[in-house]
């Protein structure tokens, strides 16, 4: 939420409603192990940290440190257009 809010400009009423719709679809796991895989961004691992606890196949972002890693633990790493161009169906478009 914070992201939304300080980097794209998000208002509460905005940032309030789309944590209740990422609350529905989200699971939450407490990561059980400190990494230090990202020394450019360490605050990037925690997303690796949560990915490895909630046992996830995939990671998807623009971010650049974890772009770069591609992979980790069998978590394939890629970006959203990435993602979409493998979900959607070319008769979708």
């Amino acid at each position: 939420m914070g992201v939304l809010r300080d980097k794209f400009g998000w208002d509460g009423y905005r940032l309030h409603f789309a944590r209740e719709s990422i609350a529905k679809m989200a699971n939450c796991v407490t990561p059980g192990l400190k990494l230090d895989v990202i020394k450019e961004d360490p605050d990037d691992n925690s997303i690796l940290e949560c990915a490895v606890a909630a046992g996830s196949n995939l990671i998807v972002t623009y971010d650049k440190d974890l772009l770069r890693l591609s992979e980790y633990a069998g978590i394939k790493i890629i970006n959203a257009s990435d993602f979409l161009k493998r979900t959607i169906e070319p008769s979708a478009l």
